[in-house]
């Protein structure tokens, strides 16, 4: 199984369960129905006396649930829909391969509420269908969130009836960029897309049904060439500019918001009450990431803005902005969450903060004083957690050994940590089979270190357990990356390294 339970007490025997045996859903929990049989397709409906039971029971929290397997069948019990779809994920792991799941008592419970995946569909636009495969990769190891990052200098991705040049402008460029550094080249076709509002609310509906919340997000300040192309206005000097075709932190950087315009301020609050319509989660990501202030030292509206607000620098504008979107988002009774590279100094507690940049000191000292403060953390370490670098740069062993909680926390500190996220951003990244090419197995790896107590096993039981993975991807029909469990010769993570920098990187990962 992956994840590892929480407890679990085997004995010898396997109940006989045949092929399309029914299934019995207490009414309590028919809102987990649809999720239950996408991870058990070849089951049936039936009555009380079926094989497999799932009963309702109060007393579970959540996210909890128990599964008892003996000489009656199947029993799950839970509270809800959540602990209902987590415990068809483990009867499903339980079924690979052979139907007949053996004898055990389960009690199951995560170690940590958050835990989820960020995708960029940005640098590339995937379909609704795309979407709904990846939600069912991530209740097989009971994922609780999809972190969508709808918004960046390539392409704004929701309609907007409010802001409707955010599509027929923002949500489509004119190339893509196939090579990146020295020698980078453009392919001329144009690409883009966005997701209709019927389409949003059938993806959150979709994910709800799995035990999924679908968190947007709207990076700014910076990252916003996509919207400054649509409304130039709203930029330091309003000069016109197209989306984005590049990828990276280069000259276009500098687009951003204007921080001293009060009709930035105008816009996006009506831009995020839009978009709430959509989303009832209750949290909403305002990116802040990476956003380059060169514009902002040059404008006399951002300079005045400083003044009267007694603020210290751009840096501190930024926060500002942060905080009165935030202060938005609590009046509508949702939570604000931006990257650690955001924080500032008028950036407060009540954010939650995404921990991506690490290594060398800034990054995880901002995180770690934001712990340690009081507030809390989403981990998604971008040496660990970056699942768009190939596995030569980020082998999966790296990924399954990864330590959730920073060194330097108080022990309240570490009970902030919310859990963690792994990304995938897609300028590398066109298509379905890439995408899943990159995932998995690495969401397996990711699934068992947010949800399993840590140090619940080592690297090499995880790859034993791999094997029966594969057989659920080739029933699901997913692209998966085969045989990258094992560690690489050094020629062959060369070969990878550079093959990085090109369209096709995964040709390389299988060489030897």
């Amino acid at each position: 199984m992956i994840p590892l339970p929480k407890a679990a007490v085997s004995r010898e025997g396997r109940f006989p369960l045949p092929e399309g045996a029914a299934v019995w859903i207490d009414p309590a929990l028919a809102d987990a129905r649809e999720g239950i049989f996408s991870l058990l397709p070849g089951l049936c409906p039936g009555r009380e006396d079926a094989d497999v039971r799932f009963s309702h029971d109060a007393v579970i929290p959540g996210e909890a649930y128990r599964l008892v397997c003996d000489e009656k069948g199947v029993g799950i019990a839970a509270s809800g829909v959540a602990g209902a779809v987590y415990g068809a994920a483990t009867l499903r792991q339980l079924l690979a391969g052979e139907n007949d799941p053996p004898y055990l008592a389960i009690e199951d419970a995560p170690r940590f509420p958050w835990r989820g995946i960020s995708l960029d569909v940005c640098r590339h636009f995937f379909p609704a269908d795309t979407i709904r495969k990846l939600i069912n990769a991530l209740a097989l190891y009971k994922f609780n969130t999809l972190h969508l990052h709808l918004s960046d200098d390539q392409g704004f991705r929701v309609e907007s009836e409010r802001f409707p040049k955010l599509n027929s402008v923002g949500s489509f460029r004119k190339s893509s960029a196939v090579k990146r550094g020295r020698g980078e080249v453009q392919d001329g076709i144009p690409h883009g897309g966005f997701y209709a509002k019927a389409e949003v609310r059938e993806l959150v509906a979709y994910a709800a049904a799995r035990g999924i919340s679908v968190i947007p997000e709207f990076d700014v300040p910076g990252h916003t060439t996509a919207m400054l192309a649509a409304y130039p206005e709203l930029s330091c000097d309003g000069r016109k500019t197209e989306v984005e075709t590049s990828y990276g932190i280069k000259d276009f950087s500098a687009h951003i918001l204007c921080g001293g315009d009060g009709r930035v301020y105008e816009f996006l609050a009506c831009l995020i009450d839009e978009m709430l319509e959509l989303f009832p989660a209750p949290y909403f990501h305002l990116g802040g990431d990476e956003a380059v202030k060169t514009e902002w030292r040059k404008c006399e509206k951002c300079r005045q803005a400083i003044r009267e607000h007694g603020l210290s620098g751009e840096r501190a504008l930024q926060g500002y902005l942060l905080e009165r979107l935030r202060l938005h988002l609590r009046e509508r009774g949702r939570e604000a969450i931006i990257w650690n590279d955001g924080l500032a100094d008028t950036t407060g507690t009540e954010f939650v903060c995404q921990h991506w940049l690490t290594g060398l000191g800034k990054g995880k000292r901002r995180t770690v004083r934001h712990l340690n403060a009081g507030g809390r953390a989403i981990m998604s370490d971008f040496f660990r957690l970056y699942f768009d670098y190939p596995y030569a740069m980020t082998p999966l062993k790296k990924t399954y050994q990864y330590k959730m909680l920073p060194r330097g926390l108080t022990r309240e500190a570490e009970s902030r940590v919310l859990g963690g996220e792994c990304a995938i951003w897609t300028e590398w990244i066109e298509d379905e089979e890439k995408l899943f090419f990159n995932l998995l197995p690495r969401l397996a790896a990711a699934g068992e270190i947010f949800w399993s107590a840590p140090g619940a096993a080592d690297y090499a039981g995880f790859v034993r357990r791999l094997s029966a993975q594969y057989r659920i991807y080739d029933e699901m029909e997913l692209p998966y990356a085969r045989g990258m469990e094992q560690p690489k010769n050094r020629l062959a993570r060369a070969k990878t390294v550079r093959a990085f920098y090109g369209k096709n990187a995964y040709v390389e990962l299988d060489s030897r």
